[in-house]
């Protein structure tokens, strides 16, 4: 191997070796505290059987995401690292699941978009629990 391709072959592995290092290190910012939430969903009045809900910060920080069971909303979490949600002000969808062939789509595509969202506070001291009653009409 001549001497040009032996130093560009230990450059291009040097930096893909950095970059690599770069990529994987944990200098992302701690997520901040999270608390508890208690949720019911409920569509025209009967509990709704199964969905997805995400809680969407108002301003810049993690969002939460989880799911709607028999009208309990369960294993919330934020940013997939922390059971609960942050602390703040949120824009709540509430969306289907992906769907397997023949399913019927429940919840309204209102639910789902941001600028229709249903908006919610989560305080430190409580009590944080949200009945979110969705309507087809």
């Amino acid at each position: 191997m001549n001497r040009f391709l032996r130093h560009s072959v230990l450059f291009l592995f040097a930096a893909s070796a950095l970059i690599v290092g770069i990529g994987c290190s944990d200098r992302l910012p701690p997520l901040p505290p999270t608390v508890p939430i208690s949720a019911k969903v409920t569509l025209d009045g009967k509990p709704l059987q199964k969905a997805r809900i995400a809680f969407s910060p108002a301003l810049p920080g993690p969002a939460s995401n989880g799911q709607v069971v028999n009208g309990e909303v369960l294993d919330l979490w934020t940013n997939g690292q922390k059971q609960g949600v942050a602390i703040g002000e949120y824009t709540v969808t509430i969306y289907d699941q992906p769907m397997e062939a023949n399913a019927v789509d429940l919840v309204p595509d209102k639910y789902g978009l941001l600028s229709e969202g249903i908006s919610v506070t989560v305080t430190e001291a409580g009590p944080n629990e949200f009945l979110f009653e969705l309507k087809r009409k």
